[in-house]
């Protein structure tokens, strides 16, 4: 059986108005076409990974999310549209599939192999583990639990994210 050893935590817990900031000191930018939700997992989990000192070489990782809530905010947006009886926009659409925030990932994180959106708690994640990681030669996973809010349901965007590295 395949142990993982914890190398790091990070907690981020922002409002949504500083979110934007964030995700700009992480990436430079805003990520193109990719919603707040996204935009604030990515920027938590590149700031865990780029929380290890000193940096893997080499790393074959795996990126593995779960939330009860993400993409909150778009998906109220959505809803909004449709009860107003008008179509969303398609980027809005987009923003609420939370697997497409692999797309934006790729390019984030050295040596990613596999992004993984599970929907549900973070114990969850800790049982699927050695199943997901059973057929990859994965040497680090970045596990994270991330809430990001509904407009009208609270301000909060909160992540939990674990480094581990295989043993």
């Amino acid at each position: 059986m395949v142990i993982w050893m914890p190398l790091g935590e990070t907690r981020t817990d922002l409002s949504r108005d500083q979110v934007h900031a964030f995700v700009r000191a992480q990436f430079g930018s805003g990520l193109r076409r990719a919603g707040i939700s996204a935009e604030f997992t990515l920027a938590t989990a590149a700031a865990a990974w780029g929380g290890l000192h000193p940096a893997p070489e080499a790393p074959c990782l795996a990126l593995i999310f779960t939330s009860r809530t993400f993409t909150g905010t778009e998906t109220a947006a959505c809803l909004a549209d449709l009860r107003a009886g008008t179509l969303p926009m398609p980027f809005q659409f987009v923003a609420s599939q939370p697997h497409l925030a692999a797309a934006h990932a790729l390019g984030l994180f050295p040596g990613l192999d596999q992004v993984v959106t599970l929907v549900g708690p973070a114990g969850d994640v800790d049982a699927l583990l050695p199943a997901l990681a059973r057929r990859r030669a994965w040497t680090h996973v970045l596990l994270g639990e991330v809430w990001t809010p509904a407009p009208k349901s609270g301000d909060r965007f909160l992540a939990n994210w674990q480094v581990r590295v295989r043993g």
